[in-house]
């Protein structure tokens, strides 16, 4: 399976009912698709210190801010790493820009964070979803993707 492949697949299936979740004896969660179960999403190790602080994590009213890493797999071999951050005190996910000074945050990262987010928060994700936190963060991307 080719890369933009697995996007197209994500794309499709960006809500919680498509995933299925596991926890490991860590408490790491997994996420796997259920639409293909080659295709999966797994939570990695905290780093021993994990909060940040910057101009995208501090334009929340709380602004504790976490950093996690995440690993889209595809028949168990890593196919993207992706940085995220916990923000608003924990409320939310969203990614973090490829450089400090570029506020764009690339279609894989977007795609990939709205599912981790939808999939943390899926009793929020209907009435607020990641989309709002990405504007309060000023962050720009591009919507048609999450349409």
């Amino acid at each position: 399976m080719k890369y933009h492949e697995i996007l197209t697949l994500l794309s499709e299936n960006m809500y919680p009912e498509c995933w299925v979740n596991s926890r490991d004896n860590e408490g790491l969660d997994t996420y796997t698709l259920r639409e293909n179960i080659g295709v999966s999403i797994v939570e990695l190790p905290e780093e021993e210190e994990s909060k940040v602080s910057n101009e995208f994590t501090e334009r929340f009213m709380n602004e504790s801010a976490y950093l996690r890493h995440y690993s889209l797999k595809y028949n168990g071999s890593t196919v993207k790493n992706i940085l995220l951050f916990l923000v608003d005190g924990g409320r939310a996910f969203i990614p973090s820009p490829k450089l400090i000074d570029r506020n764009y945050i690339h279609d894989d990262d977007l795609i990939i964070s709205v599912i981790i987010d939808r999939l943390a928060f899926d009793s929020r994700y209907e009435s607020e979803d990641t989309t709002r936190y990405l504007d309060r963060a000023k962050l720009s991307y591009q919507k048609s993707i999450l349409n």
